[in-house]
């Protein structure tokens, strides 16, 4: 499901390059073209089945995540559901209340979910069923850790490429998806029989 998302946003990002910068624009930009709505909402609930999926496989498979994890998880969904329900801004000229919170539910998906990814890596590490899975997620983290603070700086520095930096964080945000999803499910079938839903959840996450 992520990666049909993901695979959604590029198609987006060639289909409307015309209209929409792939160096410049957001990818929330594609919301104000005829067609790239609905596309741009399937992605987006693509990414909340995803991120359901997942949060059931890590449950049943008994991950140590803790509660600052967790949190950081719930922050990370919930941005989703507030960069889907609030629509952006026309242009940035012309700043709405609606484009602000869905800047802001932006700036919490891009932020809690590397974070999550490295705060449950340094726990996977003492746990040696988990241990083989940390160093893979902890470079999905930095990546999006790094991706994050470079859209960020974007905000603030006109002349760097918001548009490309923000797809780049989103490309991120898939791997994380992808690296935890892969661990749950390695985890789960080498646990065997009582944990084959977790791989089964785990599976369709990182589809």
């Amino acid at each position: 499901m992520a990666a049909a998302a993901q695979a959604i946003i590029a198609g987006l990002t060639f289909g409307f390059a015309a209209d929409v910068s792939p160096w410049r624009d957001p990818v929330s930009d594609y919301a104000w073209h005829r067609g790239g709505r609905p596309l741009f909402t399937v992605a987006i609930l693509l990414l909340l089945a995803a991120a359901a999926a997942l949060a059931i496989a890590a449950r049943r498979a008994a991950l140590p995540s803790g509660p600052l994890v967790s949190t950081l998880f719930l922050f990370w969904t919930a941005g989703i559901v507030v960069v889907l329900v609030f629509r952006s801004n026309v242009s940035a000229a012309e700043p709405t209340v609606s484009g602000g919170i869905h800047r802001a539910g932006g700036a919490v998906l891009f932020a809690s979910l590397p974070l999550a990814a490295w705060r449950l890596s340094t726990r996977l590490r003492a746990e040696a069923r988990w241990a083989a899975a940390a160093p893979t997620i902890r470079r999905g983290a930095l990546a999006g850790v790094v991706t994050a603070a470079a859209f960020g700086t974007a905000q603030v520095i006109p002349w760097l490429p918001a548009g490309l930096l923000e797809r780049a964080a989103l490309l991120a945000e898939f791997l994380i998806v992808a690296t935890m999803a892969l661990a749950l499910r390695r985890a789960a079938g080498a646990a065997q029989a009582p944990l084959e839903p977790a791989a089964a959840d785990a599976g369709r996450a990182v589809r």
